[in-house]
């Protein structure tokens, strides 16, 4: 028996990735979540690279400036970014930090969703969780070149 088809193989893994959207989503709703998937995932950015400015974080995301903007926008309001000199309102070019709400909202959020992660994962081996841990990380960097046949 041979290899399934790679169109096939590739809609699966665009189901799933979709489903795993999805169950997120719901997730935030169901538990009435403060922070949404998008919203996270800008804090999280933010977090990990304090000072960056709404560019990077488009570059990155690979969304256009003005999307990231209007985000940003919501995240100000809410009081969870401000600037690293100490405004509360972004400029272009200018730099951006989480303020203590931010964290907190963050953290919460990162603990709920941690758990709810881990309880899908609870039966999986240690080595299972490493590799698809390494797919996944794979996938995001987007590094075509990665691989058996790029390495």
């Amino acid at each position: 028996m041979g290899l399934p088809d790679r169109d096939d193989t590739i809609g699966r893994i665009q189901r799933e990735l979709l489903t795993i959207g999805r169950r997120g989503t719901a997730r935030v709703r169901r538990e009435n979540e403060a922070l949404s998937v998008v919203d996270r995932s800008l804090l999280s950015f933010i977090d990990e690279n304090p000072g960056c400015r709404a560019i990077d974080i488009a570059a990155h995301f690979q969304l256009n400036r003005s999307t990231v903007s209007r985000q940003l926008g919501a995240l100000f309001e809410h009081g969870y970014v401000a600037t690293t000199d100490g405004g509360t309102v972004g400029g272009r070019g200018v730099g951006l930090r989480l303020t203590a709400e931010g964290s907190i909202a963050l953290e919460r959020s990162t603990r709920s969703i941690q758990a709810s992660v881990e309880h899908r994962l609870q039966r999986w081996s240690e080595a299972d969780l490493d590799v698809f841990a390494r797919m996944l990380e794979r996938y995001n960097s987007g590094d075509e070149a990665t691989g058996p046949q790029g390495e």
